[in-house]
């Protein structure tokens, strides 16, 4: 956890939850591991706001607690869940993508209460549909099942029954945590007193739809106007439901983008074709595997036939096409594919850590050329492939002046992207007996370019709030300025003395 990190942990605590929690998480961020009566003692805040600020903070999994000596419960902050609400829009437009709009707001909706029950889920969802004028009579039903796709897979998963050891835990320690097949696969489906519940509640909903059908319209009470949360679900759901927590599972996210990822680079490498032997060897294999982890160091064993028989109809693939494919992408770099055995044609796999550096690098190699120019990047790959060069060595090799290949270097030197490496050949360090070695650290570059983007990601934030604060009255007055246009009795003159032109230009800005 470097400071960066706590930085922008801290200044995305005070813009989601206020002044309040964040002065409770940033203490634990600074402190680490602290009882609650540490927490009242040094922030100066009341016991019963520091529970509060505490369950609000367990309600989205921000931190985790344990008892000690078995009496006192301490409180750690989790960083890492922390830092990934500024990815929450991309979850959100993925689950648009993958399973509608239905999908999209309850994965919104679970990210917005932390952790909720599947029944007040569903209820807040179908809710919001019907109010943006979506008309569907089985929309109940609907959006019932758009959330047990997500959990088929695996998106939003079960809260596990609290233990005295850990309670709330971050997804990279989650990931780390071993567990049996079947407790696994219980955390992605629904307990059976809840699925015999649903099933009740469908077949009375369509008995009284069915016995409505001749009602008069005006006789029909609209959702929201005297329904409570127990009358739309029905008691015995609720019933049944209660106890059973889901949230979001980041970690499956992530391997839909890992994934996303490699199908891009094959594409870019070879042609679509090839990403689509590629997107099905990924898909088939993520099916086969019980616990999928983010960090597996490669996906299952596939053989030919299992390959063969997955691959879609269009674009269509011949056998002898799809061998030649699968022979590119295991022999040719960068290796996209590991190949074992030959029976039955052998079996193939994606080794996910090489292709995670290969994504890294191609990464850093845009970032070089954006930054320092098309010389500055063929010499750092350059020295990518050869490990270690000397200062000629790298201007024959890049077929640059040897002037000018002095100066690219040391520019990526003075900014780190490149080391230097001193050798003597005597013991007194003389520069003229002393060999000035060059190359490429690829671990530190990754922490050193994820630091920088920390970094300007806490100038964004810290800039954003201030700005907020210090234009706080012009925003109020251009909300009252929209919501004014709307309204067909209102006069454009007095409109348009609501903002002036100065100010409506500042808020485009």
């Amino acid at each position: 956890m470097s400071n960066q990190q706590v930085r922008v942990a801290s200044l995305l605590l005070q813009e989601n939850f206020g002044d309040l929690v964040e002065s409770v998480g940033s203490y634990l961020l600074k402190h680490g591991v602290t009882p609650m009566t540490d927490i009242i003692k040094n922030t100066g805040l009341k016991r019963n706001q520091v529970r509060k600020s505490l369950c609000v903070l367990i309600q989205h999994q921000l931190i985790k607690w344990h008892h000690y000596r078995g009496v006192n419960k301490r409180y750690t902050f989790t960083v890492d869940n922390m830092l990934l609400r500024v990815r929450f829009p991309r979850y959100i437009r993925t689950a648009k993508v993958l399973y509608g709009d239905a999908g999209e707001l309850i994965i919104e909706d679970l990210l917005q209460h932390g952790m909720s029950l599947m029944s007040q889920c569903l209820c807040r969802v179908s809710e919001r549909l019907e109010a943006a004028g979506v008309q569907n009579a089985r929309m109940e039903d609907i959006v019932q099942e758009q959330f047990l796709a997500l959990a088929e897979g695996h998106f939003v998963q079960r809260v596990e029954p609290p233990n005295t050891e850990l309670v709330t835990i971050s997804y990279l320690d989650q990931r780390a945590r071993g567990g049996s097949t079947v407790r696994v696969r219980q955390r992605f489906e629904l307990p059976p007193a809840v699925t015999e519940a649903m099933a009740a509640s469908s077949r009375k909903r369509k008995r009284t739809e069915n016995g409505a059908r001749g009602e008069e319209p005006s006789a029909k009470k609209t959702r929201g106007s005297s329904e409570t949360l127990e009358e739309t679900v029905g008691d015995e759901e609720m019933a049944a439901d209660s106890g059973f927590l889901w949230y979001v599972n980041f970690d499956q996210f992530h391997q839909y983008f890992r994934n996303q990822g490699i199908v891009s680079a094959v594409a870019e490498k070879m042609d679509e074709t090839a990403a689509c032997v590629m997107r099905t060897i990924l898909s088939h294999s993520a099916n086969l595997q019980e616990e999928r982890s983010l960090c597996s160091a490669g996906s299952s064993e596939l053989l030919l036939s299992q390959i063969t028989e997955s691959l879609p109809e269009r674009p269509h693939v011949t056998s002898e096409e799809l061998d030649q494919y699968l022979k590119v992408l295991v022999d040719d770099e960068p290796n996209f594919l590991r190949k074992a055995g030959v029976s039955g044609g052998g079996t193939y796999s994606v080794d996910f850590r090489h292709t995670a550096e290969l994504l890294c690098k191609a990464t850093i190699e845009s970032i070089v050329r954006e930054r320092f120019g098309s010389k500055c990047f063929r010499i750092f790959r350059l020295l990518v492939l050869k490990k270690i060069l000397e200062q000629k060595q790298v201007a024959d090799h890049a077929m640059i002046p040897s002037r000018e290949a002095k100066e690219l270097l040391y520019t990526l030197l003075a900014e780190n992207f490149v080391t230097l490496q001193e050798i003597p050949r005597t013991p007194d360090y003389a520069p003229s007996r002393t060999f000035y070695l060059f190359s490429v650290n690829l671990p530190y570059l990754s922490r050193m370019v994820l630091e920088r983007c920390f970094k300007a990601m806490g100038n964004l934030i810290a800039k954003r709030i201030a700005e907020t604060k210090e234009n706080k009255r012009l925003l109020e007055k251009f909300q009252l300025y929209e919501r004014q246009q709307g309204q067909p009795s209102v006069e454009g003159e007095e409109v348009e003395e609501v903002l002036t032109p100065d100010e409506r230009e500042r808020v485009e800005r």
